[in-house]
């Protein structure tokens, strides 16, 4: 795994960046019930936001190890981060109260994700500017 590490020119997290960050501790017991009595090795990556011109970079360092039968990718997003907190307030009025605009901007993104579209995820994010 150092390989990834020097290939992939991922950094190290600051403890405070760790601190607030959830995703690991809300999967990890569920990764281990699944895997119960199996011997593993995490290797956490945790991706913020990503300019285009580094998804297939990323990409191309992931890639061969997707074909790997020892190689599990558990793959998490809580999708949008709505509220001043995160600068990100989108409603579209149309889609109802914000909470039915939120869930209906989330399905949009799984919808594209699942089509495995890579430039339209691009345009998605580009025309809501969601988080």
């Amino acid at each position: 795994m150092q390989t990834i590490a020097t290939e992939g020119r991922f950094i190290q997290s600051s403890k405070e960046v760790e601190e607030d960050e959830h995703s690991l501790e809300m999967h990890l017991p569920y990764i281990v019930k699944a895997l119960k009595g199996v011997t593993f090795k995490l290797i956490p990556i945790m991706v913020g936001q990503l300019e285009p011109s580094q998804h297939q970079h990323y990409g191309k360092v992931l890639a061969k190890y997707f074909d790997q039968d020892d190689t599990l990718f558990v793959v998490s997003s809580d999708f949008c981060h709505w509220g001043s907190r995160f600068n990100f307030m989108y409603h579209k009025q149309e889609d109802g109260e914000i909470w039915q605009s939120i869930t209906n901007l989330d399905k949009r993104a799984m919808d594209i994700i699942e089509s495995q579209q890579p430039t339209e995820f691009v345009k998605y994010l580009a025309e809501t500017k969601n988080t």
